[in-house]
């Protein structure tokens, strides 16, 4: 799977035959997700990697600016954006360590809470807390791996619980990686349209997709509905926001609505992740 990719990112460049050719080999990554035998987990992981993979080539082949053999390399591997980074001295960012140190715990906490009960408000509770924290880890131990580089770079999030408005939690705070890429990709083209409706709706429905597709892999169709219906939901509860007129609301009403939004369909989401923790959790 690593050589395919690599050995896409060594195509996609230059002439526009090449770019069609390393992206079609780097598709060719996700038919075998399909079959890889293990654990639901493996299986979410690999299918996600290989969209992802996928999604970086495309990057590559629009790419306008041109990058050396290694840089592509590196780019279609890393789950950050690396043309975004800025590189100084190397120093220690004792904070992102300690939010490491306070989030793993936590997290593991609530989702082993989360496996040992049944479906209800206790089991979802915890299983959101742990995939908050989940987030909230990722960002601070990236933070924290690039400072010891000598590197800076866009958040992966930001504070997520702080957002007073569906579009700023799903714009500018959480999973802001994915973010990106969907901004770039689908609202940005339609927003220079004038259309940036439209652009916000194929947002969502490719971020359901998303999920979707790494769900299903692992869980089978009935799991991968409900996680795409969490996002469809999320779109469709975000383009209320302006007839609302959210953003005139109260701090607490907005905030409120906020958390809501996201809490009370979570179930959907929430459920087939824990599945997938499920089987792993057995065997420890």
């Amino acid at each position: 799977m690593l050589a395919l990719l690599l050995l896409a990112a060594l195509v996609t460049a230059g002439a526009p035959w090449r770019r069609g050719l390393g992206l079609g080999l780097a598709a060719l990554l996700l038919p075998w997700s399909l079959v890889l035998p293990g654990d639901p987990l493996l299986r979410a992981v690999v299918a996600l990697l290989a969209l992802w993979g996928v999604a970086r080539c495309y990057d590559l082949a629009v790419a306008r600016r041109p990058m050396t053999p290694l840089a592509r390399m590196v780019f279609v591997v890393a789950l950050i954006d690396t043309r975004r980074l800025q590189w100084g001295p190397a120093r220690v960012d004792l904070s992102a360590f300690l939010r490491v140190a306070l989030w793993v715990p936590l997290g593991l906490l609530a989702l082993c809470t989360a496996l040992l009960h049944d479906p209800g408000p206790l089991r979802w509770g915890c299983g959101m807390l742990a995939m908050y924290a989940l987030g909230e880890t990722g960002e601070a131990l990236f933070r924290g791996v690039l400072a010891l580089l000598g590197a800076h770079g866009p958040p992966i999030q930001r504070t997520p619980i702080a957002a007073s408005s569906l579009r700023e939690f799903w714009g500018e705070r959480w999973n802001l990686v994915v973010n990106r890429w969907l901004r770039e990709h689908f609202f940005l083209p339609w927003a220079r349209r004038r259309r940036p409706g439209r652009g916000l709706l194929l947002s969502f429905l490719a971020s359901a997709t998303i999920h979707a597709w790494f769900i299903g892999v692992a869980l089978g169709p009935a799991m991968a509905a409900s996680m795409g219906l969490y996002f469809v939901i999320q779109g469709a509860l975000l383009t209320l926001e302006l007839p609302l007129r959210v953003a005139r609301w109260p701090a607490v009403a907005a905030h409120a609505w906020t958390l809501a939004s996201i809490v009370l369909p979570s179930p959907l989401f929430v459920e087939p992740m824990l599945h997938l923790f499920a089987a792993p959790a057995r065997h420890v």
